[in-house]
């Protein structure tokens, strides 16, 4: 081991595999603590290396500069793939970088900008059910919506008839993954454990639907301006299409991460603002000012700050993929230049790092958001801190989607998604949580509020 090595290998906190237990059923809390006090945190569990990563230096070196010496650590994989197959979500090397060239034309800005009539015209309806004085179960609601929307752009098909179906197919699939995520072992799928035949099941039925559409649309041709379309019409660079098998999976991988991640934002966004009525004014003075009762449209999502300012707060504060986890292939040495003000230096005391091939790397996400060298007030909800002009962090400090090459390919359609979806609410009503207080969080795939979502309407 060289000095550099040695020199960070000593910053390793042991932690005994009692107290691992700990880690794993309070890891976010632990990473927000850890993150306050360095950037870098290593852990050593038994003879396993576990870094805590919220430095936005470190975090560019690793994931923009080095993506390739990079893999998404194997347990969450594994578990993962259960669902979404080998989706490029979870593709690695050349097989990643295929499906990424296949599926990145689906999520144009050309392309998406097009779903944003579906995406108000769908929350419009939803809205358009509320009685005021209705208390509702927001996180059903949202979570029918986004699933509507995700599948009307994917398939060009309204799955209202097939809503609760889809819903149940779903939901099976977060909830045993998130039971196999919570496993310190999980079996194999094959072994017909309970939390297995109902996963088992609810694959084989969703893939028969997502099989059904795709064989229907082969029958039919042409371009249906669909993400489907675009799937079946990508071509590699040898003039291969994607096997049938490929789009399955890509069109699971989309449907689960396309519908979750935006309700549970949204989820999170109305709680917020319930907690902050003078927030949820200036939003409904912007679109009443901005749209006169006219729908939203992409082409007026520029003319709305406050709104998008207040989706990037939140996304802040409750990113839905509140960390993600990376494994070193080889041994990783890298030098960060010196600087009083780069927190790095000023928080660890040196700028040379080593992570070991093997190594678990967590780059905590709502950790680093949670930091008040970038964030004054960090666990203030504060829009403004978004507005034209004021003062914004270091580039890899905000990642509620991630970054470098893996970037999640549908931000933009999420971002887009999320603004239109809470525009068009606000022009409608105005919701008060039930409950007081913010709810905890639930840090299982995403950064669900724990409990259900229950908001009182007042119609506008």
């Amino acid at each position: 081991m060289t000095a550099t090595q040695e020199a960070l290998a000593t910053q390793a906190v042991k932690v005994s595999w009692r107290d691992s237990q700990a880690l794993s059923v309070d890891r976010v809390g632990w990473m927000i603590r850890s993150a306050a006090q360095q950037g870098v945190s290593h852990y050593k569990v038994l003879w396993f290396d576990i870094f805590f990563i919220a430095d936005p230096h470190v975090i560019r070196e690793l994931i923009v500069k080095r993506p390739h010496l990079l893999h998404r650590d194997p347990f969450t994989t594994n578990v993962l793939r259960r669902i979404m197959g080998n989706g490029v979500f979870i593709a690695e090397d050349e097989a990643w970088q295929r499906q990424r060239k296949l599926v990145a034309p689906a999520f144009h800005a050309l392309r998406i900008r097009a779903y944003a009539a579906a995406m108000a015209d769908y929350t419009r309806e939803m809205v358009g059910r509320w009685q005021d004085g209705q208390t509702v179960a927001l996180d059903k609601e949202l979570t029918q919506l986004t699933l509507r929307i995700i599948a009307k752009t994917m398939f060009n098909v309204d799955l209202l008839p097939e809503a609760e179906r889809i819903g149940r197919l779903m939901q099976d699939l977060l909830e045993t993954g998130e039971k196999q995520l919570d496993a310190p072992y999980p079996p194999p799928n094959w072994v017909p454990t309970p939390t297995n035949r109902r996963q088992n099941a609810a694959l084989r039925e969703l893939h028969d639907l997502i099989r059904g559409i795709i064989r229907q649309r082969q029958a039919h041709g042409g371009d249906a301006g669909d993400l489907l379309s675009m799937l079946l019409l990508a071509r590699d660079d040898e003039g291969r299409p994607m096997s049938e098998a490929q789009i399955i999976d890509e069109c699971v991988t989309l449907l689960t991460a396309g519908h979750e991640t935006t309700a549970v934002a949204l989820m999170w966004t109305w709680l917020l603002l319930g907690q902050h009525p003078d927030v949820a004014g200036q939003l409904e003075g912007e679109v009443d000012h901005v749209l006169a009762g006219q729908p939203v449209t992409f082409e007026r999502l520029a003319e709305l700050p406050i709104t998008e300012n207040i989706v990037k707060e939140t996304l802040r504060l409750y990113p839905p993929a509140h960390s993600f986890g990376r494994t070193p292939q080889e041994d990783i040495a890298f030098e960060i230049e010196a600087d009083r003000n780069q927190v790095t230096s000023e928080k660890l005391g040196f700028s040379r790092y080593f992570f070991r091939k093997g190594a678990s790397l967590i780059i905590s996400t709502i950790a680093m958001h949670r930091l008040p060298e970038y964030y004054p007030e960090p666990e203030a909800f504060r829009p403004e801190r978004w507005a034209e002009g004021a003062p914004q962090p270091p580039k890899y400090a905000y990642l509620p989607f991630g970054g470098g090459p893996r970037i999640c390919l549908g931000h933009l359609f999420a971002m887009m998604e999320a603004q239109v979806i809470l525009a068009t609410m606000a022009q409608h009503v105005r919701l008060t949580p039930v409950a007081a207080a913010l709810p905890e969080w639930a840090p299982l795939i995403t950064l669900r509020p724990k409990g259900a979502v229950e908001m009182v309407v007042s119609c506008r």
